[in-house]
């Protein structure tokens, strides 16, 4: 493979040069990209074929004489450039033709844009068509066989394809990688002799000879030339805005069409999962981004499965001819995603439209089979969103808009699951059918006691979700199963939640996630609590975790047919004298209390009473342990007996 540094999954994709070079190669060349010499002031018509790739075969680091002069007339050419060599020891890397001294490395930076010029002036030089019509005249007449710069590659052994993506370890982003063939390395090509050199040609599809007279003809053997690489269409269709599209893009399908139009400019976040066939056999297996073969079942980012274009990274996922460079949704640190075959990857189009997305089989479609679907969601920030949670959702589900950086927003989870084997959860706790009491950090895998398993996580990490309810002191919602947590994301993006189930085919039922964007209120709002009804009374407004807040409570409700309260004390018909010491109920609650958020805070009155037999009007200060809504009500098990209401007056301090 050319220049064998060990691949990866490189994140920058820098195509000014591609840009630069187009514009060039159809305008003069600057005055300084003739300051490269050739060796001769004239040349004939003919010219070597564009060559094949020759790689590294043995070990030879001595400098080649085609090599040295011409890495000679590129640093005269530019004097500010410089080298970082030619030779490599045999014992540095993998395979590369440095080892053989037939390639330079020319040290020239792609954060400056003087370098990106000179860059782009020396590409235009080398691929210029010649006044013979031949297409990448000096290349050829050199013997280059490829050159890498910036995270791209282009080679004139698939020249038609222009610069590819190059995703290796080493983005060569300091310096442009100039590969020769051996002819070229050696002197012996035209660019020195004036002599067409043997370069060895790049392999071309043919047709078999014809049998001779008289002798029966065999059956020829189908050539099925490459399939290219996707190219941007020429024009994008209009649609409607796209905010939240789900599209399938089937093996066999040479593409698909977005129903909504992407707004150029704007971020969108790409999710593609599953897995298809690009071949025959079973074992052809390719995702989004990594495949595997017969002979290779390792997933693999980076393969070529055509030995016409040995170098070229077939397989991925494209969308309007751009290669996606996803992330894959794994915590290994590897480039593939082998447990779910998910990827995402936020995108920023260049222009408006309806968009297509491919994937790129050089050979066939005919043997394909199989599917990748791909979500793409508007990454522009959303007030507030609800959506469901499948337990099934192995690689999660994402929200329907983004998050704003720096901002607070509030995520609720509520409900609960099965994972299977007679075990219940929710965003926290769970429950077996041996052990029925709700618990956190309890471990989904028996042979992985300590893991604390069947939690929600966000974005792929664990994060503490508080109860809304907590009457028996073990952090688990058991009566309404609602959590909440506050988040405050750092980019502006959608976020992922999960069920944290290492098996989850056996699981059923959905969480319901909701996400509000927190702005801290100002002003006071009241609400009325109906002491009757089952479910406690809730603010409009959400509240921030740590925020101090004054709540004032007022008059008074019939707690049963002989005793009458309000937030804190209680009159009975055989004792009419307001107290706050009345006896306990079931719930551990002073008779007939007001609760907040689950909990009876130390209600007050004005004068310092303990009851306030004239207004009945009690105050508090109630800082929030969790962000939400604060819930209203009742202390009392029963209030299907109680008969009226009082209101609540909530106001921020400070």
């Amino acid at each position: 493979m050319p220049e064998s540094h060990r691949r990866s999954g490189s994140r920058a994709i820098a195509a000014v040069v591609v840009a630069v070079v187009l514009a060039l190669l159809t305008s003069a060349l600057p005055a300084q990209a003739r300051a490269v010499q050739a060796a001769r002031a004239r040349y004939a018509a003919p010219i070597e074929p564009l060559a094949a790739y020759q790689p590294q075969t043995t070990c030879s680091p001595t400098a080649k004489p085609g090599v040295a002069d011409f890495s000679r007339r590129l640093l005269r050419a530019y004097p500010s450039t410089r080298s970082l060599g030619i030779v490599r020891a045999c014992s540095v890397g993998g395979r590369s033709e440095h080892k053989e001294g037939r390639a330079f490395d020319w040290g020239v930076s792609a954060r400056s844009a003087a370098d990106r010029a000179r860059v782009a002036a020396v590409v235009a030089w080398l691929t210029k068509t010649d006044s013979y019509g031949n297409r990448y005249a000096m290349a050829r007449r050199l013997g280059i066989q490829y050159l890498i710069w910036n995270h791209r590659i282009w080679g004139t052994y698939a020249a038609s394809s222009g610069w590819r993506r190059y995703s290796g370890a080493n983005p060569h982003t300091d310096h442009v990688h100039i590969s020769f063939t051996w002819a070229g390395a050696r002197k012996t090509t035209s660019f020195w002799t004036g002599k067409v050199g043997k370069v060895g040609a790049a392999p071309r599809p043919t047709t078999p000879a014809p049998p001779k007279p008289g002798t029966p003809a065999p059956k020829p053997a189908p050539v099925t030339p490459p399939r290219s690489q996707p190219r941007p269409a020429d024009a994008l269709p209009p649609g409607p805005e796209l905010v939240d599209e789900t599209v399938r893009l089937s093996g066999k399908a040479a593409g698909v069409v977005t129903s909504g139009a992407l707004v150029a400019n704007q971020s969108y976040l790409i999710e593609a999962s599953g897995t298809w066939r690009y071949g025959r056999s079973a074992t052809q297996l390719a995702d989004a981004e990594c495949s595997r073969t017969a002979t290779d079942p390792v997933w693999r980012r980076d393969r070529s499965v055509h030995p016409w274009d040995p170098t070229s990274d077939h397989l991925d996922l494209y969308v309007d001819g751009t290669d996606l460079l996803a992330d894959p949704d794994t915590d290994t640190g590897g480039q593939c995603d082998t447990r779910t075959h998910t990827y995402r990857w936020t995108y920023q189009p260049w222009r408006s439209g309806r968009v297509t997305f491919s994937s790129w089989d050089p050979t066939t479609l005919a043997d394909n089979a199989g599917a990748l679907t791909i979500r793409v969601i508007r990454a522009a920030p959303v007030e507030w969103m609800t959506f469901a949670l499948p337990a099934t959702a192995a690689a999660g589900v994402t929200s329907p808009g983004a998050l704003t950086a720096g901002e607070s927003y509030v995520v609720t989870v509520s409900g609960t699951v099965s994972t299977g084997a007679g075990v219940s959860a929710d965003a926290e706790c769970s429950a077996t059918a041996a052990d029925p009491v709700w618990r956190r950090d309890r471990a989904a895998d028996p042979a992985s006691p300590g893991a604390d398993r069947l939690d929600v996580l966000l974005d792929r990490a664990a994060v503490t979700f508080e109860p809304v309810t907590d009457s028996d002191g073990s952090r688990c919602d058991i009566s309404q199963h609602t959590y909440r947590t506050t988040l405050k994301p750092r980019t502006t993006r959608p976020v992922n939640l999960r069920v944290d189930d290492p098996a989850w085919a056996d699981d059923s039922g959905a969480l319901t996630v909701t996400i509000a964007h927190v702005v801290q209120p100002v002003g006071a709002e009241t609400v009325t609590v109906d002491t009757s009804a089952v479910a406690d009374a809730t603010t409009a407004r959400t509240y921030l975790a740590g925020r101090p807040l004054r709540l004032t409570a007022r008059g008074t409700y019939a707690y049963a047919a002989d005793t009458t309260s309000d937030a804190r004390c209680s009159a009975t018909t055989a004792d009419p004298v307001w107290r706050s010491s009345r006896l306990l109920d079931a719930s551990g609650s002073q008779l007939g209390d007001l609760a907040v958020n689950g909990r009876v805070p130390t209600w007050r009155t004005q004068s310092g009473a303990a009851c306030d037999t004239a207004t009945h009007t009690y105050t508090v200060t109630y800082t929030p342990t969790i962000s939400g809504p604060l819930s209203l009500g009742a202390a009392d098990l029963v209030r299907a007996d109680n008969l009226g209401a009082l209101t609540v007056t909530v106001e921020p301090i400070g």
